[in-house]
């Protein structure tokens, strides 16, 4: 019950996260729309594991601590012959095959994107100038200004790109791409292309990386237009059009719905409307702990504390909860 429980939660959040979040109203609540985002991804993750963790562990054995969960496993496998247990073994391989795949893209999106900046760095570095505000200059014909996210960052100005700005504008894009570097921004979108590359059939981890990828500009505009004001950022997002090299955070990305948010900002959030997002990020994030925490509770009570029952004769609880769920078969 435990099990389908939780699969129903993730199935929800899944198939609601796509239209609820996707809305006008993001635009002005990038940073707890991230949020939301992200947490919907660890939940549905957490959900699924716990409820494949379930099908093999009885919540008694579950409240009995990790010596519970080891011999509930060991009894799964030692009766495969049995349908229960077929079902158990079953479900052990599936959760481990899935942790197993979040782990490999987790570490494959950061370690790739890391070398690939390396590269990209290295092949720059020939061809460019330091210049004494701290960012990297790089002769070239076409206007572009990026930064490579890593320690130290760096932001990349073309020469093309000041004959194109106004220093006005030039300073907006300098504070833009500052911001994606201070907010590392870079981890949040990764996060989420490591969630998409782990599950690339689930509509909602596609939608996820795309709508993380638009709102971190927003929130660098944010950041921009508080110093240089709205114009000043849009003007510059139009000058530099989508002209940011891939695994870089840039100014120009997305720039069509930037420049209209720019030039038509959305109505400030109210204090409410923060708080319905934060209280559903804390949902998100604490709905499958919940339950399986109040599982555990109930079989557990329910082992120590049955109604109408007789005292135990010294036998421990999981040994008897472990008899209920796992009769002998000799």
């Amino acid at each position: 019950m435990t099990s389908l429980v939780l699969l129903a939660w993730a199935t929800s959040v899944a198939l609601l996260a796509r239209p609820a979040l996707t809305g006008r109203w993001t635009t002005s609540l990038p940073r707890l729309t991230i949020g939301l985002w992200l947490g919907a991804e660890l939940s549905v993750t957490v959900a699924v594991l716990s409820a494949g963790l379930f099908v093999a562990v009885p919540p008694a054995a579950l409240a009995a601590g990790l010596d519970g969960i080891v011999t509930a496993c060991v009894r799964a496998l030692a009766g495969m012959g049995a349908l229960h247990g077929a079902l158990a073994v079953t479900a052990l391989l599936a959760t481990a095959i899935l942790v197993a795949r979040l782990l490999v893209s987790f570490v494959r999106t950061f370690v790739s994107a890391r070398r690939w900046r390396r590269r990209h760095l290295a092949a720059l570095l020939p061809l460019s100038r330091q210049d004494a505000d701290g960012w990297t200059i790089v002769d070239h014909t076409e206007a572009a200004v990026y930064c490579l996210p890593g320690r130290p960052g760096k932001v990349v100005v073309t020469s093309a790109a000041f004959d194109a700005l106004t220093p006005d504008e030039f300073a907006a894009v300098l504070r833009h791409e500052r911001a994606h570097l201070r907010g590392r921004h870079h981890l949040l979108v990764a996060l989420a292309a490591a969630f998409h590359r782990a599950l690339p059939g689930l509509p909602m981890a596609e939608t996820a990386e795309r709508e993380i990828r638009r709102l971190v500009e927003h929130l660098a505009d944010d950041r921009a237009s508080e110093h240089h004001g709205r114009q000043a950022v849009a003007t510059a997002i139009v000058r530099l059009a989508d002209r940011t090299p891939r695994h870089a955070l840039g100014a120009a990305t997305g720039a069509v719905e930037r420049v209209r948010r720019m030039l038509a900002p959305p109505a400030r959030p109210r204090i409410r409307h923060r708080l319905v997002a934060a209280t559903a990020i804390a949902l998100l994030l604490a709905g499958p702990s919940a339950v399986t925490v109040a599982s555990a509770g109930v079989a557990l009570q329910g082992a120590t504390c049955p109604i109408g029952s007789q005292p135990s004769g010294g036998r421990s609880v999981f040994e008897k909860q472990d008899e209920a769920e796992w009769p002998s078969t000799g």
